[in-house]
């Protein structure tokens, strides 16, 4: 069985005007009963809900593999330089989840909701996503157009010379309102809501490709790195080769939507705890004493750290904790990322 997908038109309360959506429905959409997960994606500017139709071929793969659960997909027409502004922002949290939950029995709960979004629409989920991460289980932004500072910083540079004066004035006001544009940097929300962003649990995935003709790169890197000295778990994908168009973008968008299917499944975390059983006690006794005694390895030169995938993280936690412990004191350790010295 293959996906479907649907055009719709609802007038929009939020919006005051009536907005185009799309939809994509998984295989053998018909015969589930269970309430699906929801994702969102936004398109990028001067896109419209079609760009989520003309990317079908990879839904049907990623669902044919079995690497996406089902679910059901979802985007809006919401002007070709909106940057999911004002209102559009409750549309997308409240509104549009509302309408398809009563259209196609979608979650709405935070643990069944999905943001995701290219270009204009990856700058939206972060946006979106840091304003409100509660209401989202993960985001997935990729190659979103945000600028590497948490300021405004002048224009006609390596950074802000795609800038398109008319089209931020729709958005942020003639003249132009600077607060109103901090308001909504991603990097800027970052830094003022790092407390609540980290303590949601939010699951974070963000990409670039390293040859982004737009430079798009360094606000991703800028981003990654404001995530990681605010010590917020995220993964980070700088593509090789990769423009911000072109061939690179099928197997970039699979991967963010594995990101998402990981995410939806609990994450890819492997237990550490597992309870030793005789032949990995007698090899960690052997590496944390023997070994330096130059006793021969009573595993037979096969390392239990390899044998056994399931296994070895807790094998290797065995290897580690009489070193690690010897660091308990160290207030560094309760962070996640390292608080890393200057590069010069």
């Amino acid at each position: 069985m293959k996906a479907s997908s649907e055009l719709h038109e609802f007038n929009s309360e939020i919006m005051g005007h009536t907005v185009e959506v799309s939809v994509v429905l998984p295989p053998n959409f018909e015969q589930i009963s269970d309430s699906l997960p929801l994702l969102i994606n936004l398109h990028g500017g001067g896109g419209d809900r079609s760009f989520l139709l003309r990317s079908m071929d990879i839904w049907e793969s990623l669902w044919k593999e079995e690497e996406l659960p089902p679910l059901v997909m979802i985007s809006f027409s919401s002007g070709p330089g909106s940057w999911y502004r004002g209102n559009w922002e409750k549309f997308v949290v409240d509104e549009l989840p509302n309408w398809a939950a009563k259209k196609f029995n979608t979650r709405t709960d935070r643990e069944g909701s999905l943001l995701t979004g290219v270009s204009m629409g990856g700058y939206g989920s972060l946006k979106i996503g840091f304003k409100y991460p509660e209401r989202f289980k993960a985001i997935a932004p990729m190659e979103p157009a945000i600028e590497p500072s948490i300021h405004r910083e002048e224009g006609n540079k390596r950074n802000t010379w795609y800038r398109m004066e008319a089209m931020e004035e729709m958005a942020w006001g003639s003249p132009f309102d600077e607060n109103a544009w901090l308001e909504d940097n991603p990097a800027t929300i970052v830094s003022k809501n790092a407390d609540l962003i980290r303590n949601s649990g939010l699951d974070i995935y963000l990409e670039v490709g390293d040859k982004d003709y737009i430079n798009l790169h360094d606000g991703a890197e800028y981003m990654h790195r404001i995530l990681w000295d605010n010590d917020i778990r995220h993964e980070y994908h700088l593509v090789r080769w990769a423009d911000h168009v072109g061939l690179s973008m099928e197997n970039r968008t699979k991967e963010a939507h594995r990101f998402l299917a990981a995410s939806l499944a609990g994450g890819l975390d492997e237990p550490t705890d597992l309870i030793l059983n005789t032949e990995e006690k007698k090899y960690l006794d052997w590496v944390n004493g023997g070994m330096q005694r130059g006793e021969p390895d009573p595993s037979d030169g096969e390392s239990l750290m390899h044998k056994d995938p399931k296994r070895a993280p807790t094998v290797h936690r065995g290897v580690w904790d009489p070193l690690k412990e010897t660091a308990k004191d160290d207030p560094e350790m309760k962070r996640a990322y390292a608080k890393l010295p200057p590069t010069k």
